[in-house]
């Protein structure tokens, strides 16, 4: 098991010939006719302005988690996930804020979402940048309640492959090295661990494992989150973390999109 413990928490050229009854031109010396060459095109691409990281992206959405969450209160049995990308001045103003992707079914909290996120400022930033998020919510459902109103047992049947941390399902038609996939998540660990400090702030004996299910698509982003047995009894961490991994960028697969189970375990201490 992968176990984090917290301890002290893209030229036109417009070519305007005479015509009509203009006099002719005056003559040249050479015989041959005057060609003008329009002006050459350039080949250096357009530079595309730098993403912000998700460390940032973070750091300046702390503060409004809850302002944010209630947005998904205007429809408490919604679940899914909604990823926007924005612009952003050199202010940290943000600009042309748009949705690229969703699963929720419900566009009062999409707008509401992305009311808050335009509301927010990132920060005095050196150029123009991009930013984008993608918000989770009930990836999991809330734990069992015993009759005495106390979250039921974490205990659990072991799942095939319990013991390892990562698990690359066989089926992928992509190919993505065990070694690249763990570099990658293990920089993640700092999002994971803000959102467990979070939990243990509202539960100081917040413990147990997150398992999650994504897919690193053909550019090496993650397309798809789910949940795989988690029974960390905060909801919010699980979704939290979920978020973290959607910010997660891995190396262009081989062949198509890769299939990954990861497990992360937590522990209050």
């Amino acid at each position: 098991m992968i176990s984090v413990r917290l301890a002290s928490l893209g030229v036109f050229c417009l070519a305007l010939s005479a015509c009509g009854s203009s006099p002719p031109a005056p003559k040249v010396a050479s015989t041959d006719s005057a060609e003008v060459e329009p002006p050459a095109k350039s080949s250096k691409p357009k530079a595309r302005a730098p993403e912000l990281p998700p460390e940032l992206v973070v750091h300046h959405l702390r503060g409004n988690e809850a302002d944010l969450r209630r947005c998904f209160f205007a429809n408490p049995n919604l679940r899914g996930a909604v990823r926007f990308a924005w612009k952003l001045d050199v202010t940290g103003k943000v600009h042309g804020i748009h949705r690229e992707s969703s699963t929720l079914s419900d566009p009062r909290v999409e707008s509401c979402l992305s009311d808050r996120v335009s509301e927010i400022r990132f920060g005095d930033l050196e150029k123009p940048s991009l930013a984008r998020w993608t918000f989770v919510f009930r990836l999991v459902d809330p734990p069992a309640k015993s009759k005495a109103g106390r979250s039921a047992s974490k205990k659990r049947k072991s799942l095939p492959g319990d013991e390892r941390g990562l698990q690359i399902d066989p089926n992928s038609p992509g190919m993505l090295p065990p070694d690249a996939i763990n570099n990658v998540v293990e920089a993640g660990y700092p999002l994971f661990a803000r959102c467990y400090r979070d939990g243990v702030n509202r539960d100081v004996n917040l413990d147990g494992t997150v398992r999650l299910h994504f897919v690193v698509g053909p550019a090496g982003a993650v397309s798809e989150v789910s949940d795989r047995g988690s029974d960390l009894s905060d909801r919010q961490v699980v979704d939290c973390i979920a978020e973290g991994f959607y910010a997660l960028r891995f190396p262009q697969p081989q062949h198509g999109t890769v299939q990954v189970l990861y497990r992360l375990g937590f522990e209050a201490g």
